[in-house]
């Protein structure tokens, strides 16, 4: 049974997303609200987050979100 969450890559089942330290960070100012680093992030960091977000919503719902598509990802300055 998966459960989700993020392993160490030396213990991380085949397939398993790497999540390199500032996508980490910028998921873990978004879960605490800290919007001054989540700002922060560039643009490579906040697609990783992005997409791991969206497939892990995806896995738990078990169906697609055909309403992403929609969604405005690009970043305003």
């Amino acid at each position: 049974m998966q459960l989700g969450g993020v392993v160490a890559d030396a213990v991380a089942p085949p397939g398993a997303p790497r999540l390199d330290t500032h996508t980490l960070l910028l998921l873990s100012s978004l879960l605490t609200g800290d919007w001054a680093t989540a700002d922060a992030a560039d643009e490579r960091t906040r697609s990783q987050a992005s997409g791991v977000v969206a497939a892990y919503t995806q896995f738990h719902l078990d169906r697609g979100l055909r309403s992403l598509e929609h969604v405005d990802r690009r970043t305003t300055a």
